[in-house]
């Protein structure tokens, strides 16, 4: 890290530019960090493509997606199995981030909510439905625990509905707000839960378990299964799909 004027800063981009102009197929950025942080797209593509399970998804700067693809099909894969996913399920995906759990989910259930507080994120998941032309999908930008109960109030249910959660978050999990939001919204039937540290999200699955009360109303959800994907070979990380139903 370097402190740098508007002078220099204008000089260091030029001289990245100039070093990295006979590289094909790259794309250049720069992050400034102190005071307002700051992704500056100096030259090449602003995004990449990249095929995962049939579909195609765009990828930004600064959007998460798994480097393992051949591994993340299997993670989903396996996520679909463990949900026993039809077309009477209304599948919301919390935590969506650019939306390609619902996408590449999306074919096998009635409807698809995502979920994602950066709206940059729920950007680039349009433009993947868009591109994949998913109609039965629609994404939501805003914080869970607001928008799950907008949207569960906004699905036209049937005595067929079923309404599975799929929580997808950062390693450190959900705000315990979220937790409490799934608990609160009885319609929800079931919650699949992906975490990569277990032990982070450890007070997430007592919450979702534990008994009613005060900051947790609504019927307590109860384990029903863990299957272990191994995504990062070669380390100690794994991610983990953790089955809940009411």
């Amino acid at each position: 890290e370097a402190v740098v004027s508007t002078q220099s800063t204008g000089e260091l981009k030029s001289s990245m530019i100039a070093f990295y102009s006979d590289r094909e197929k790259c794309s250049l950025f720069l992050k400034l960090i102190g005071g307002k942080e700051e992704v500056l797209h100096l030259s090449g593509p602003d995004h990449m493509l990249e095929s995962l399970c049939g579909y195609l998804f765009q990828i930004t700067c600064g959007s998460f997606f798994q480097v393992n693809t051949a591994g993340a099909e299997v993670l989903y894969r396996t996520i679909r199995e463990t949900a026993a996913l039809d077309k009477q399920t209304v599948l919301l995906d919390v935590c969506c981030g650019t939306g390609t759990i619902g996408i590449i989910l999306s074919e096998h259930v009635k409807q698809v909510h995502g979920i994602e507080i950066v709206e940059s994120a729920v950007e680039d998941a349009k433009k993947n439905a868009a591109r994949n032309n998913i109609a039965n999908i629609t994404f939501h930008a805003g914080n869970a625990k607001f928008a799950v109960p907008r949207v569960i109030n906004s699905i036209r249910k049937s005595t067929d509905t079923r309404i599975v959660a799929i929580v997808d978050p950062p390693r450190s999990g959900v705000h315990a707000d979220v937790i409490a939001c799934l608990r609160k919204n009885e319609m929800i039937a079931e919650v699949i839960y992906v975490s990569c540290d277990i032990k982070q999200i450890t007070d997430n699955i007592v919450s979702l378990c534990c008994p009613t009360s005060n900051r947790y109303l609504g019927d307590p959800f109860r384990f029903q299964s863990c299957v272990a994907v191994d995504l990062f070979p070669h380390t100690k990380r794994f991610e983990v799909i953790f089955h809940f139903k009411r």
